[in-house]
């Protein structure tokens, strides 16, 4: 799966990309429950910062653009 966000990120071809938080968390789930979602889980923040470090990515969350807001959008930046 991690793959995948790699390819798609890729495929996007910028070096600023938001990916909603449920493709996120579905790609780098937790252990622990989202409290507003059956579908997916917490992410887990770690790994996900550990696998954007090792890709030359920034990550950070997007509350301004979040539906709800313990599921902000997630925007990738390409460290260069």
């Amino acid at each position: 799966m991690e793959e995948s966000l790699k390819a798609e990120l890729e495929k996007h071809g910028g070096d600023d990309v938001t990916v909603s938080y449920a493709d996120i968390a579905k790609i780098f789930p937790s252990d622990t429950p989202h409290p507003d979602s059956f579908e997916y889980k917490v992410i887990d923040e770690d790994r996900l910062l550990s696998w954007a470090k090792a890709n030359s990515w920034k990550v950070e969350k997007v509350p301004n653009q979040a539906v709800l807001k313990s599921s902000p959008p997630i925007r990738f930046t390409r460290i260069k």
